[in-house]
C-alpha cells in the first residue's frame, strides 16, 4: 500500500521516422498517458548545479506504484505533486518489482 501524494506519466512517443513513399521524415507527436497515482520521495535535491555557466536544478526521485506489472516504453515520465503541479520530467534510470509488497519501485 502506498502513501498517495503524487501521480506519474509516461511520455509516449507517436510516429516519427521516415516516409516509405516520399523519403521524408514523419514528425513525431508525444502523448503523455493517463496518471498513475505514486508515492515519491527525494533521493537527492541539488539547486546549485551548472551547465555552460547556467544553474539548474539537479534532482533524483524514489517513487513507488501498486500499478503491476509497470513498464516504461516511453523516454521520460512526469511527476506531478498531489495538488496537480508538475515536479519535473525525468528519464527512468531503473526499475524494480518488489515481490513482498506488491509495488513497482522506479528511480528517476
Amino acid at each position: 500500500m502506498i502513501i498517495q501524494n503524487g501521480t506519474i506519466e509516461v511520455k509516449q512517443k507517436r510516429g516519427g521516422g521516415v516516409d516509405s513513399e516520399t523519403g521524408h521524415p514523419v514528425v513525431k507527436n508525444y502523448n503523455w498517458d493517463s496518471p498513475i497515482p505514486c508515492q515519491y520521495i527525494p533521493i537527492s535535491h541539488d539547486k546549485r548545479a551548472t551547465y555552460n555557466g547556467e544553474h539548474y536544478t539537479m534532482a533524483s526521485y524514489m517513487v513507488l506504484v501498486e500499478e503491476q506489472p509497470f513498464c516504461t516504453t516511453g523516454e521520460q515520465v512526469r511527476l506531478t505533486d498531489e495538488y496537480g503541479r508538475v515536479v519535473g520530467e525525468y528519464p527512468v534510470a531503473s526499475i524494480e518489482y518488489l515481490e513482498a509488497v506488491c509495488e513497482t519501485k522506479l528511480i528517476i
